[in-house]
């Protein structure tokens, strides 16, 4: 039992310190969020910061839509092999499309990146908006909403694309399971005539 629970901690313990695969990606995936919460941080509580608004917005956008486009495209296949987009029918109805690898080869480094980058920046987003409500800042209030909707639709895109994944390896398991049954069953039924 003692070995048991040595080998699966050994095991788990090089999952850890496996090293990131794509530290490129890794990178960019925080890279462009982080910038745009640096940005925001210094300059939302400044006085007379006001003067520059347009061009610290233009900036935090412009990071915040890189950091969308990076995470939605590219981390989110290359950190965790998880890929959802949007696609509008001809009728104009909506409809999510979400895919993740048959086997992903994820790093346990590269999935907390990934999923700890996706819920903190959102959440922190969330806390600017309050600090900005308190102090009756309006125009910093619109940059949060901003970083809120770009950050948030990434996450929900991925929560969604990962239990699409869950749901279809379980479908799959499910299928798999009846498939060995019936084989059982008629080669027995087989082996009794």
């Amino acid at each position: 039992m003692m070995e048991d629970t040595d080998e699966f901690t050994s095991r788990l313990d090089g999952e850890r310190r496996a090293r990131i695969k794509h530290p490129l990606a890794a990178f960019f995936h925080l890279f462009f969020r982080v910038s745009a919460l640096l940005v925001y941080c210094p300059v939302s509580f400044i006085p007379g910061v006001s003067s520059h608004f347009i061009e610290l917005f233009l900036t935090i956008v412009l990071l915040l839509a890189m950091d969308f486009w990076t995470v939605k495209n590219i981390s989110g296949r290359l950190l965790v092999g998880l890929r959802w987009w949007n696609k509008v029918e001809e009728d104009g109805t909506s409809k999510w499309i979400f895919e993740s690898k048959k086997k992903s080869s994820a790093s346990y480094p590269e999935s907390v990146i990934f999923w700890g980058g996706l819920f903190i920046c959102p959440v922190l987003w969330i806390f600017y908006i309050f600090t900005s409500l308190i102090k009756f800042n309006v125009q910093w209030m619109i940059v949060t909403i901003v970083g809120v909707a770009l950050t948030g639709a990434n996450l929900i895109g991925y929560v969604q694309c990962r239990r699409d994944a869950g749901a279809k390896i379980s479908s799959m398991a499910g299928q798999f399971i009846g498939k060995q049954v019936l084989k059982q069953t008629f080669s027995s039924q087989e082996n009794n005539n």
